[in-house]
């Protein structure tokens, strides 16, 4: 995939809601009209929030003592990029450098985010998976057809 099919999430907004659960909500910039959203679960907003400095968990965890192995070990990561849905799942890849080596991981989209936020590296998001955010006017108009609906 070319460099132009993606965008780079350069905001992170987390969000739990008891009854539509734990969220991650990705865009360009503040005012993007365009974001990607995935549902994660407890350990994985957990995780992206220590990221944004929101909770200091008092022992590390997991990733953090994996990425403290890998970097011992030589591993740079370069970038993260959320590439694909199928069958209701997104899939993403941790793109990471070994000595002169270019080396593509498989990952859970919610696991190279947390990965990109300890690393400062960047996040990749295709374009086709980006939602668009509507205008006033066009939740005036849905909610107006809402209304003329008899259930």
């Amino acid at each position: 995939m070319e460099s132009q099919d993606f965008i780079v999430a350069n905001e992170v907004y987390i969000k739990t809601d008891r009854q539509q659960g734990n969220m991650v909500i990705l865009k360009e910039s503040e005012d993007a009209n365009q974001y990607f959203l995935m549902f994660v679960g407890d350990s994985e907003i957990t995780a992206i929030a220590k990221e944004k400095g929101f909770v200091e968990p008092k022992r590390p965890l997991t990733h953090d003592t994996y990425l403290t192995i890998l970097e011992r070990a030589g591993v740079r990561f370069e970038r993260v990029e959320i590439y694909t849905m199928k069958e209701n799942t997104y899939y993403a890849r941790i793109i990471a450098r070994i000595g002169d080596e270019e080396v593509i991981f498989d990952s859970r989209p919610s696991d190279a985010v947390a990965l990109a936020l300890h690393e400062r590296c960047p996040i990749l998001v295709n374009k086709r998976l980006l939602r668009r955010e509507l205008t006033p006017e066009e939740v005036k108009e849905y909610e107006s057809i809402i209304k003329t609906v008899k259930f």
